[in-house]
């Protein structure tokens, strides 16, 4: 058999390629196409496809684009979006630099740029782009600054919702063909404006055909309570790709509606998928405990328990079943699970005992030695009354975690569901929970409250105008200490000594939820006056007894330091133990201590309520 002459075999070859669509070096997607041809051989392919690159800008040494293209061919070639590597990593970074080098002022060149940097080495980018839009030396296509004021727009996103929406609304102008109205309608929706959020996404809804940004659009609508446009719309996504369809979003659809029986139809269709089973289940027995009759909730109940019984490990959502209906009758698991919870209540009466005891066998230690102690205080509480409030605070904080934060804490504790994003607490539930722990502790402080130690919370050796006098140097104090201490610990919030005591979040979501009267209540005279006599009454005068006010006043300061579950101000709140202590001491009472405490967190809940505006 004759050879094929290689004449031949050339000329077929070119025939094929050329047979090809293959995309011209300047098309702004041709890194796409050679990125699809590296499936065999990839390193021989790689080097061969970069030189026809290097080939073609030669020939053409004014095409930028395809300098551009070359770029993204190295970066895209060896990226492996598992792994989120590049082994091209640091040859993309010099390709690209060397090309800013040469054209620090092209579009294309500085928006790949700007999409290969991060945080303020990318805003200063785009800050440089916005100068060459303006005065740089070459034209710019209106789809060309669409595009960097869409990046700035997604830079400010999440930190400066007004900024973002600027650019994303000049992104829009310049290229009304791109649909941005998810995040337009997103910021709109943050910043407060649902009516503007529901005008800019219904206009944005017909002649879409992506799956997943109709399915978002969907979703939205749901939000800002145009059901019947979701569900329209959903039902296209079904259509398309019924994976999509998120029977969880389509049962809260169904109960906007008022069709609750249709709603649970597909939470059941829910729990007929294998991935995070429990949660699902989960969800449709909280439906049924809200919209369903008794029964049928305790039947979702019990599939629940068979799912995983750790599920309702302390028998709380039984009990939330017991208070809407008392007559159902329970079974030996669901008792077994109650018997836990009062195990652990009986946990807590007896665990104050752990350094309640160390304290009054010193004391009987330091007695035996001849050591006398006379108390400076000599406030009408003991250790009896110390171990009280031990549990009350002990049982506050459990029966909030029971109240508000159940579910999740026992999912996350048991692992009983799966998820891959945080847990983050929303404003309303983190006000509610806060303002029932104040209500707690206020009612559980009058328990040690007796005619015997009522004389302790007006008695003081100077008068309230002193006291007063005394609060407003103690808040001037205390912004100079925390301005020593930011210079040894990182403070994450914004600046004005770190919104003082770095306690914002729960305070300004009272703020945000019940507005300034009950914040102040709450935070600025209830609080203050209970943690006062809990900690620089009860505590400080029953250890003093024992060990003396020296020892007492440090111990009673490091456990309200403790409390505030804030390791890096610790020392800030030990110090405001520790003057407030002594200033009952001096005062021979707790009224100079409360005005201290309630004028500090006045100037705290007044600076805040400022600044949340």
């Amino acid at each position: 058999m004759r050879p094929i002459p290689k004449l031949l075999v050339l000329a077929l070859f070119c025939q094929f390629v050329t047979s090809q669509e293959i995309p011209d070096f300047s098309d702004l997607k041709s890194h796409e196409y050679y990125i699809g041809q590296l499936e065999n051989s990839k390193d021989q392919n790689f080097q061969r496809i970069l030189g026809l690159y290097d080939t073609y800008i030669r020939n053409n040494p004014s095409q930028v684009t395809a300098m551009v293209e070359r770029c993204r061919f190295i970066g895209n070639s060896y990226y492996d979006a598992y792994e989120d590597y590049n082994l091209k990593y640091d040859e993309t970074l010099e390709c690209i630099e060397q090309l800013y080098a040469k054209y620090p002022t092209h579009p294309q060149v500085l928006i790949y740029r700007a999409e290969n940097l991060y945080g303020d080495e990318e805003l200063e980018s785009l800050q440089e782009s916005l100068r060459a839009i303006s005065g740089g030396e070459w034209s710019w296509r209106d789809e060309e600054k669409s595009k960097i004021y869409q990046m700035l727009g997604e830079h400010f996103r999440y930190t400066n919702e007004s900024e973002a929406l600027r650019y994303y609304v000049r992104a829009q102008d310049f290229d009304p063909a791109q649909d941005l109205s998810i995040p337009l309608t997103e910021l709109h929706q943050a910043m407060g404006n649902d009516e503007l959020a529901k005008n800019t996404i219904l206009s944005h809804l017909g002649g879409d055909t992506a799956t997943w940004r109709m399915n978002n659009k969907a979703k939205l609508l749901l939000e800002l309570g145009e059901t019947e446009r979701a569900l329209e719309l959903f039902d296209q996504v079904r259509l398309k790709d019924s994976t999509y369809i998120d029977n969880a979003e389509m049962a809260k659809a169904m109960i906007n509606m008022g069709k609750k029986d249709l709603a649970r139809e597909f939470l059941v269709k829910d729990t007929t998928l294998s991935w995070n089973k429990v949660g699902r289940m989960q969800a449709l027995y909280t439906h049924d405990l809200e919209h369903a009759d008794t029964k049928t909730a305790l039947a979702s109940y019990r599939s629940l328990q068979e799912a995983n019984s750790y599920d309702d490990f302390l028998a709380v959502k039984r009990l939330g079943l017991f208070l809407k209906n008392p007559f159902l009758p329970w079974n030996f698991s669901e008792l077994l699970h109650l018997f836990f919870l009062v195990l652990v209540i009986a946990l807590l009466f007896v665990l104050p005992y752990i350094w309640i005891l160390p304290i009054y066998n010193l004391g009987l230690w330091l007695k035996r030695r001849g050591k006398v102690i006379v108390p400076k205080v000599n406030f009408n509480w003991n250790l009896k009354h110390f171990w009280i409030m031990s549990f009350v605070y002990l049982l506050a904080q459990f029966l909030l975690i029971l109240v508000f934060y159940y579910e999740e804490n026992i999912n996350a504790f048991f692992e009983v569901t799966f998820s891959y994003e945080e847990i983050t607490e929303d404003e309303p539930t983190l006000a509610k929970s806060m303002l029932a722990f104040v209500a707690v502790m206020a009612l559980g402080t009058l328990v040690v409250i007796k005619k015997n130690v009522l004389a302790h919370l007006y008695k003081s050796k100077i008068d309230l105008w002193e006291s007063i006098k005394l609060g407003v140097a103690f808040v001037i104090f205390n912004i100079i200490f925390l301005k020593v201490l930011r210079s040894f610990i990182t403070v994450e919030t914004p600046d004005i000594e770190g919104l003082m005591f770095n306690a914002a979040p729960e305070i300004i979501a009272m703020l945000r939820t019940y507005g300034f009267g009950i914040s102040f209540l709450a935070v600025a005279l209830f609080g203050p006056i209970y943690e006062e006599i809990i900690f620089r009454g009860v505590v400080l005068g029953s250890v003093e007894k024992q060990l003396g006010f020296v020892t007492a006043n440090i111990i009673q300061a490091a456990m309200f330091a403790t409390i505030h579950y804030n390791f890096k101000l610790f020392l800030y709140y030990f110090v405001f133990g520790l003057i407030t202590g002594y200033y009952a001491k001096r005062t021979g009472g707790l009224i100079t201590g409360i005005v201290l405490h309630v004028i500090n967190n006045f100037f705290v809940l007044l600076l805040l309520s400022i600044l949340v505006r």
